[in-house]
């Protein structure tokens, strides 16, 4: 049985904050990796992790250090297996320039958790807007709407 993680959930949605340090020499080329993913936000990554309310990346104390948090469905275990099972090598691409990231990767779960638990720091205060609300749920709503909104448009 795993360690639980120090993660807050708020109904069904779960936040994760992590701060690790950045490999010497790695940052340059890692924001340039973070800039071509945030000029196509709906890459592959995010669609093979369909339970991903937000995420951000942030590389800071002069290039020393990674913020990464995301809010997203479910439990903190089940979020980190569906990065080694969906989208493994993505997460190696966005993580591996950390000191201390497993050197098989996230394909090696046991060892990708110890790292998530390693630089995991607790929130202090977590809020979700929705807390019931998947994100399937809020993309189909959103559907609905648009829908409705064409129908009323056409009634004119």
């Amino acid at each position: 049985m795993s360690t639980p993680s120090i993660s807050k959930t708020i109904g069904q949605v779960t936040e994760l904050t992590l701060i690790a340090p950045i490999q010497p020499g790695k940052a340059p080329a890692y924001k340039a990796l973070l800039a071509k993913a945030q000029a196509s936000p709906n890459t592959a990554l995010f669609k093979k992790l369909p339970t991903i309310h937000f995420a951000r990346w942030v590389v800071f104390d002069n290039d020393t250090r990674l913020l990464f948090t995301s809010n997203f469905d479910g439990t903190w275990e089940a979020y980190l297996r569906d990065f080694s099972v969906d989208a493994p090598d993505e997460m190696d691409a966005v993580f591996n320039v950390c000191e201390g990231y497993p050197e098989r990767g996230c394909r090696d779960f046991e060892a990708f958790m110890a790292f998530a638990r390693k630089y995991q720091v607790p929130t202090n205060l977590f809020y979700a807007a929705y807390p019931h609300a998947s994100v399937k749920a809020v993309l189909k709503a959103l559907e609905v709407k648009k829908l409705t909104d064409e129908f009323v448009d056409k009634l004119g």
